[in-house]
C-alpha cells in the first residue's frame, strides 16, 4: 500500500513546550510595549520619554508619557488614543502642547 503524496501547503501547528526557554507572559510584554512605542509613534508623541504635557484645562503635568495599557489591542487612532502621566489618563484631544523633556 503506497502513501499519498505529502501536501506540503498543508502543515499541523505543533507546540513544543519542553524546548521553549523563554518566559512567555514576559516576551509577550515585551512585544506589547514595543506595539505600544510603535502606536506613539504613528500618533507622533514621544511615549516612554519624559515629557511636559500642557492640557487644555491649563493642567499641566509632567513626567513618563504612556499609552493608557486598558485595552490588550490598542488602535491607532489619533481621536481615541488615551495617553497618562502618572496615574492622570488623558485623550489626545485634550493636549494643548506635549514637550520631550529629556
Amino acid at each position: 500500500m503506497s502513501m499519498p503524496p505529502r501536501d506540503e501547503s498543508v502543515r499541523q501547528l505543533a507546540f513544543d513546550f519542553a524546548a521553549n526557554l523563554t518566559d512567555g507572559l514576559s516576551l509577550w510584554r515585551e512585544q506589547q510595549q514595543e506595539a505600544l512605542r510603535r502606536l506613539g509613534a504613528e500618533l507622533g508623541f514621544p511615549v516612554g520619554a519624559n515629557c511636559e504635557v500642557v492640557l487644555r484645562s491649563g493642567l499641566v503635568l509632567r513626567g513618563r508619557l504612556l499609552l493608557d495599557e486598558a485595552d490588550f489591542f490598542p488602535v491607532a487612532r489619533r481621536d481615541s488614543a488615551m495617553l497618562r502621566i502618572d496615574n492622570v489618563n488623558f485623550s489626545i484631544g485634550e493636549i494643548a502642547s506635549c514637550v520631550r523633556t529629556e
